[in-house]
């Protein structure tokens, strides 16, 4: 990704690694986030600007299931803000949140687990 696009790094918000980079690119139906840590990819979270119910079905179905390597997804739980998904190999999380404008997003376990630490140290 960096040698076809410029990116620009920003800075972690408080809830998240400080030592991570997060990056955007603008697309034709919204923007692509990615969050970099210790040389690799840990979330990539994509914003989609359409209004086209149908079009956002295919895009999430699509991306669900580009972002599937070798797992199937499971444990689907609907809060009524987002659908969240594991994968059966326990490596990753998709989520689908629909409530305020539409992001899917997939985050590795890894840095879920030390975005935690952060959030809840005494937990």
């Amino acid at each position: 990704i960096q040698t076809n696009f410029s990116l620009e790094a920003k800075n972690s918000g408080i809830n998240f690694i400080k030592e991570s980079n997060w990056y955007k690119l603008k697309t034709p139906v919204g923007f692509i986030s990615f969050q970099e840590w210790q040389g690799k990819l840990h979330s990539i979270a994509y914003e989609i600007n359409i209004e086209d119910v149908e079009v956002k079905k295919k895009l999430r179905d699509y991306l669900f299931e580009k972002h599937k390597n070798n797992f199937e997804w499971i444990d689907r739980v609907d809060n009524g803000f987002y659908i969240s998904y594991e994968s059966s190999n326990d490596s990753i999380q998709g989520v689908y949140a629909y409530s305020l404008g539409t992001t899917i997003s997939f985050t590795s376990n890894e840095i879920r687990q030390a975005e935690t630490k952060i959030r809840f140290p005494n937990f």
